[in-house]
């Protein structure tokens, strides 16, 4: 008898064993899906181990097999479970959550009224019971959990369901849940060699037959797009003997869109591209794991490095895999791909494309169909076959880290991934992560420079306002400068386009002093606090320190304190009353939550029909429009003054990325940066475009307070619904890791209330661990979750923190 361990989408860190059915045993590989019970439901499990033997009594059998072939191999299954340790999130959930959606099997529980129910007027019943009662009424087939709760939602329904249980008014019964997404396949018209001499076919039956013997194999789609009422005609020609009609496995593949942005013709590498690329290729040719930091000015050409290095993995039989931080850098990341290589090899894998299609390329890849893999964050975990190179372009985005469920940073996994298949990978940006570039210190990455733009073009000059000075008619701080209106006005007098950015990462307001323009911090943990309006309060949300909303300025004493903060929307309306005839978009997540939003804004922008385009981050990152000559920082601020330790970094980030979106065609381009902090190192040495003088800057700040890279930290999250519970959870968290954090050699701080403490009616409270050793500090998060397993609120671990809202 044959046992496999599978893993399960639960809590457990175990697999868990079952046995084979004797007919089954030749079709168990490991990496294929199962259909297994447990307890009363039937769920979907994956194979992880197959044995000859078990150590447990009662192994229950499988019930069955679902992939004809696996989804992934032993080597991939190797990555992933390293994932799931590093990040400590069990291995089926974490199997789950990699896997493409929409394709497993499980049980559900559902209820329907029994026979014997009484009116319910006439029984006593409460109002939740009742209210069940008559939903069943109305659905006499029986209604899921899922269902109920929906339609009776925030009261917890358990007790009431099992009261009417127990007076025999309704039954309870699981059901199997057929899967969404399932292998697509259609028939394939082929002609049945050598066609009938005394049998004479139609006008539309000889031009469907030309095309079938033109093609070879025809599938029945793309004769229903060329021919009406064609299902008929193949039967026809089909009983005369001139076709076979067979049946085929069909992939479904991303929808193509318009292209965005593509190249002029053949391009001339610069001497710095030549060595870049000369030094990637010999990484790539020796078959060891290569890490390269290639850090290339905004407009530098870092893009045809990658381009060219693909060329070069293609032409040695290997295959590339290709992320980024957004799906809306994918469409114009598409274009150049599509215009260089064969479509048939290139596979696309984000959060953006269908179900239906994101499975059929997952199994194209892990077939070995798709040598070039595209896609956003979650494209990692690909089952690339004979991997030789990753590409990592714009590694120091926040994008690339997963906030909740498996909290993966897929920037650091890629290296993780790259090591395990002794594989080159390129970690590309303008303006790396701290500590990307410590690690060409450090650790042995390898640094490959482009510090010219493309065809000697020179970068934007940066004008630096300060907002101190600008004021609205009612003595209030204005939206924009004078000096950033006349800029839009002139850029639109030439017929030029604008791009207005405005970081508004984590909807915190702050205060600052309208005369120095001092910024309260946080006297403990260094990081600006958080300004409560409601509560007359200043909060810290590292280490819950707070005082009174002050009225006079810490800095120079002044009595002009006031709190900052301004949205998208309201700008978008600002625009638009004072240039009335300009052409207005606005790229945020609200206007790019509809599919296809990102490359319809993108592309419209592209063709010059929107003058001024406004946005967050999107805007920032990758994108090449050779008309736009204005940026406009609204708030250097917004960033500078989140509660986070990576504030400076991501000002200096942002403020030399979106400057870069400037001036990338034959017109010099000009940036305007509006903040109430000007002498602000980040900000001064963005103006500067001084990497090195802030990493030095920054590394000194971080070295003294003990930050990454000098440690490595954990977040743990705690939410309920009730706000007391999750502040008494906290405060026992708090206690049992004050009493055992010294043997870890772990730094706790907090707990306190999240900078956002209510998400969804929960909630919310964090505690930051903080430790010199990543494998004793998980142990520590480990031993602090096995001893609140029963607590009331709902905890989890975020590994290597990016987000602390």
């Amino acid at each position: 008898m044959i046992f496999i361990s599978v893993a399960v989408s639960i809590s457990s860190m175990q697999a868990l064993t079952y046995s084979v059915p004797e007919e089954m045993e030749g079709h168990v590989r490991i990496g294929k899906r199962v259909l297994v019970p447990l307890g009363r439901r039937k769920v979907t499990g994956y194979i992880v181990a197959i044995q000859g033997t078990s150590d447990w009594e009662g192994v229950k059998d499988i019930i069955e097999i679902l992939d004809q072939a696996p989804l992934f191999d032993e080597d991939d299954l190797e990555f992933y479970r390293w994932v799931s340790e590093y990040y400590m999130y069990p291995l089926g959930k974490t199997l789950k959550a990699i896997l493409p959606g929409g394709i497993d099997v499980e049980s559900g529980r559902w209820l329907l009224l029994s026979p014997d129910w009484q009116d319910s007027r006439e029984t006593g019943l409460s109002d939740t019971e009742n209210q069940i009662v008559e939903l069943l009424k109305e659905c006499p087939a029986g209604i899921s959990m899922k269902q109920l709760k929906a339609s009776i939602p925030e009261r917890h329904l358990r007790n009431d369901i099992m009261k009417l249980q127990e007076r025999g008014f309704l039954n309870a019964e699981e059901r199997l849940k057929k899967p969404e997404i399932k292998v697509r396949r259609e028939p394939l018209i082929s002609a049945a060699g050598e066609p009938p001499s005394d049998i004479k076919l139609t006008e539309k039956q000889g031009n469907i037959y030309d095309v079938i013997v033109e093609k070879g194999e025809v599938p029945l789609s793309l004769l229903r797009g060329k021919f009406k009422n064609v299902h008929a005609v193949l039967r026809s020609m089909e009983k005369k003997g001139f076709i076979h009609v067979a049946e085929r496995e069909f992939y479904r593949r991303p929808q193509g869109e318009d292209a965005i942005g593509l190249g002029g013709g053949a391009i001339t590498l610069t001497t710095e591209q030549e060595i870049a690329l000369g030094e990637i290729v010999g990484g790539i040719s020796s078959q060891e794991y290569s890490p390269y930091l290639l850090h290339g000015i905004t407009g530098s050409g870092k893009t045809e490095v990658y381009l060219r290095t693909i060329e070069e993995v293609l032409a040695m039989g290997g295959s590339v895999l290709y992320l980024v931080p957004e799906i809306s850098l994918t469409p114009q990341l598409l274009s150049r791909i599509n215009e260089r290589f064969d479509e048939n090899i290139i596979a696309i894998l984000h959060s953006g494309i269908s179900r239906g299609a994101r499975y059929d390329e997952w199994r194209r890849i892990e077939r070995g169909g798709a040598r070039i893999i595209a896609g956003a964050r979650s494209a990692v975990f690909a089952p690339v076959r004979n991997l030789r190179l990753i590409i990592v372009d714009e590694e120091h985005d926040e994008s690339y880290k997963q906030d909740d469920h498996l909290t993966y940073n897929a920037r650091d996994i890629a290296i993780v991934k790259a090591k395990m298949n002794a594989a080159a990978v390129v970690l590309g940006s303008a303006t790396p992560g701290v500590r990307t570039y410590f690690n060409t210190k450090e650790k042995g990455f390898t640094r490959l420079a482009l510090t010219k733009r493309v065809e000697d073009r020179s970068l934007p000059v940066i004008d630096i306002v300060d907002m101190k000075d600008e004021r609205e008619e009612k003595g209030g701080v204005s939206i924009l400068s004078k000096f950033l209106k006349d800029a839009i006005g002139d850029t639109l007098t030439d017929g030029k386009q604008t791009l207005l950015f405005l970081n508004r990462r984590g909807f915190n307001t702050f205060l600052y002093c309208l005369d120095c323009g001092y910024v309260f911090k946080c006297r403990n943990c260094s990081i600006s606090m958080t300004h409560h309006a409601g509560e007359g309060a200043l909060r810290c949300h590292y280490c819950d320190y707070s005082i009174k909303s002050p009225p006079i300025c810490s800095g120079c004493g002044g009595g002009r304190v006031k709190s900052y903060g301004v949205g998208t929307e309201r700008l978008e309306d600002e625009i638009r009353r004072l240039y009335p005839k300009a052409r207005v978009a606005r790229m945020d997540s609200d206007s790019t939550a509809k599919k296809g939003s990102h490359g319809k804004i993108l592309r419209a922008f592209d063709r010059g029909e929107t003058d001024i385009l406004i946005g967050t981050q999107m805007i920032t990152k990758g994108h090449d429009y050779p008309n736009v000559t204005l940026v406009g920082v609204v708030s250097a601020d917004s960033s500078l003054n989140i509660p986070d330790f990576r504030a400076s970094e991501r000002t200096f980030q942002v403020l030399t990325q979106v400057s870069g979106r400037g001036g990338r065609g034959d017109s010099p381009g000009r940036v305007v940066v509006q903040t109430f902090n000007p002498e602000h190192y980040s900000i001064q040495l963005a103006r500067n475009y001084d990497y090195p003088g802030f990493y030095n800057e920054e590394m000194t700040n971080r070295k003294g307070l003990g930050y990454p890279p000098y440690s490595r930290m954990i977040n743990i999250r705690m939410s309920h619904s009730r706000e007391e519970t999750v502040r008494n959870a906290a405060a026992k968290l708090g206690e049992i890791a004050r009493n055992e954090c010294e043997k870890y050699g772990v730094q706790v701080i907090g707990p306190a209330e999240a900078p956002i403490a209510k998400i969804r009616g929960r909630h919310r409270w964090h505690m930051l661990l903080k430790g010199a050793n990543s494998g004793m500090l998980r142990a520590f998060a480990g031993e602090l979750l096995a001893k609140t397993k029963k607590s009331a609120a709902d905890i989890k671990l975020d590994v290597d923190p990016v987000n602390f809202m």
